[in-house]
């Protein structure tokens, strides 16, 4: 029979959906529920029902899993940054392969290869080298607080990471486990210089405040530490406030960057930037290769998980002397740079005019010749074929790098014009890579191997290395 919202049921979790929801059933019903593991039996409230789903919420659990184990961090539950620590780390390799396949077959409608076991990251604790961090308002309380309190919020200066489930409430955090103890330390140091500031905290509700983010880098390779603060706007007493009490307390910081930002977006981005201390950019070191990171930079968080990604990449692409590779959504370079020095030649294309910058520095440091980058829309820069290959030559393969929302309609067509004979497609989005290798492979490509990495311990969250073959 069809659940009814506020029923009390009782279920069986079998597995993790995409996402991270435990998914059991109730006849022929599927239902999801935040937070629960595979092989938990809980008694369960329906909150929604919808027309091929319910969801629920998990109200006791009558039957533990046996992949239980107890999370490390006391904010666990409480914010959005890792959903799975009480679930043991074989049995999230196991979800996550599961989950990339049955996105591939459901979304993609793709007859999946033998997809490779998820190769686990060498750290899955303190293995993130960028954390943002957000100012709020509004601290949220956990439910055993809320009788003291009689509300599930504080009103203040408070600084950590969304709560789960909410834009506009931070969990005041003490110590994250995804960064270096020294990392809460500073952000610690941080808050309570803003604190003592008098100024308030911005907020996208009436767009009005000072206090906006929080943003640390920590490469462990090169052991360089970059703390950049983002306010609405610049105050000079403010900045010697952060400049006498982050630089007297620790030493270790490489650099110190205190940003402006009149962005009404949530995004931690600056319009102007003002080093307080140090060096402009920091050093990171991958495969024998170094990058110059900027605060603006994208970089793999995951630097010890990006070596395996990368590798895998290389293989992939099985690159052979004289070859020309197309580099899509190239970034500062980072694939093209580590794969240079093989023979072929590398044209990356980049739609952010900083990260372009950040590629050509690094296509020098590097001393890596066979390299190009070439600034503009995707959209627009591969529109002419046979402009594109006159200058560039037709590209062998091709290595596609899509943020998270996968690749423009524009972008898969042109892809479809030039064909490459091999494509390296990497992704941080199973549901959006199978929906662009559903329509890469219809008719003109084979997928050949799928090879899951995992760059994100305890969360949902996996990257995917797929090799596409050219057909005939």
């Amino acid at each position: 029979m069809k659940p009814q919202k506020n029923e009390n049921i009782v279920l069986d979790i079998d597995s993790l959906a995409f996402g991270g929801r435990g998914v059991g059933r109730l006849g022929n019903w599927v239902v999801f529920v935040e937070g629960a593991l595979p092989g938990q039996r809980l008694s369960c409230r329906i909150t929604r029902v919808k027309k091929q789903y319910a969801e629920a919420r998990a109200e006791e659990i009558l039957r533990q899993s046996e992949h239980y184990v107890s999370p490390r961090c006391s904010h666990f539950g409480q914010c959005g940054g890792c959903s799975h620590q009480h679930l043991s780390y074989e049995r999230q390799l196991i979800e996550k392969e599961n989950q990339v396949r049955e996105a591939l077959r459901r979304i993609g409608n793709l007859s999946v290869p033998s997809i490779y076991p998820v190769s686990p990251s060498p750290q899955i604790f303190e293995y993130r080298n960028k954390m943002e961090f957000s100012f709020s308002r509004s601290q949220w309380l956990p439910r055993e607080t809320w009788n003291k309190q009689n509300k599930a919020e504080a009103e203040g200066l408070f600084l950590g990471l969304h709560a789960r489930g909410f834009y506009d409430k931070v969990v005041d955090i003490d110590r994250c486990h995804l960064m270096p103890a020294l990392c809460s330390d500073i952000l610690k140091t941080v808050r309570r210089i803003a604190q003592q500031s008098g100024r308030p905290v911005y907020s996208t509700r009436d767009h009005l405040g000072f206090w906006r983010y929080l943003v640390i880098r920590h490469f462990s390779g090169s052991n360089e530490l970059m703390v950049n603060v983002i306010t609405s706007g610049y105050d000079p007493r403010v900045a010697q406030q952060l400049k006498e009490g982050l630089g007297s307390d620790f030493p270790e910081i490489s650099s110190l960057v205190y940003g402006t930002s009149e962005n009404r977006s949530s995004v931690a981005q600056t319009d102007q930037e003002h080093l307080l201390a140090g060096k402009k950019t920091l050093t990171a070191s991958l495969g024998g290769r170094r990058f110059e990171v900027s605060s603006g930079s994208f970089f793999q968080t995951n630097t010890a998980g990006a070596q395996e990604l990368f590798e895998l990449v290389a293989k992939e692409a099985d690159l052979a002397p004289g070859e020309t590779v197309y580099d899509l959504y190239c970034g500062a370079g980072t694939f093209s740079i580590y794969l240079s020095g093989r023979g072929a030649k590398f044209i990356g294309f980049e739609s952010v005019p900083s990260a372009v910058e950040d590629a050509r520095r690094n296509k020098a440091l590097n001393e890596a010749d066979d390299c190009q980058f070439v600034p503009g829309d995707l959209r627009d820069t591969l529109s002419n074929r046979d402009s594109l290959t006159e200058r560039f030559g037709r590209p062998d393969v091709m290595i596609i790098d899509p943020p998270r929302a996968g690749m423009q309609p524009k972008t898969l067509s042109a892809v479809l014009q030039l064909l490459p004979e091999r494509i390296v497609h990497i992704s941080c989005n199973p549901a959006t890579l199978a929906r662009d290798l559903g329509i890469l492979c219809a008719n003109d490509y084979r997928l050949v191997t799928v090879r899951p990495v995992d760059m994100f311990p305890h969360t949902p969250h996996v990257e995917v290395v797929a090799r596409l073959q050219r057909c005939g």
